[in-house]
């Protein structure tokens, strides 16, 4: 049995989308770039945020992405490896599900 009410739930995802403001995206383990934010929704049990993150003008590889809250903190980040052609962009989705796990 949920102890967190759905309607609480929905209160929470709707907060996390407000939270999350910038998303960065790092080049070949080296600098960082800030992404243009497409989208920010909810679907379904999930926060889902998509963002641009234009060619370089040359072959290179998304090495690590980071998120931002309202306030500037670091809220996140992890390693990926995203290789690209000059004449690629990307479009790199975050999904951020929020759900109660029973044991």
């Amino acid at each position: 049995m949920a102890f967190f009410t759905d309607n609480f739930l929905h209160n929470r995802r709707t907060e996390l989308l407000r939270s999350v403001d910038r998303f960065q995206y790092q080049l070949n383990k080296k600098t960082w770039y800030d992404g243009k934010i497409n989208s920010k929704r909810i679907i379904g049990t999930d926060v889902v945020v998509f963002v641009n993150a234009p060619s370089s003008g040359m072959d290179d590889t998304i090495t690590a992405v980071r998120v931002y809250d309202n306030y500037g903190a670091l809220a996140g980040q992890q390693e990926v490896s995203l290789k690209r052609t000059s004449l690629n962009t990307a479009l790199l989705r975050f999904t951020f599900p929020l759900v109660e796990v029973e044991s």
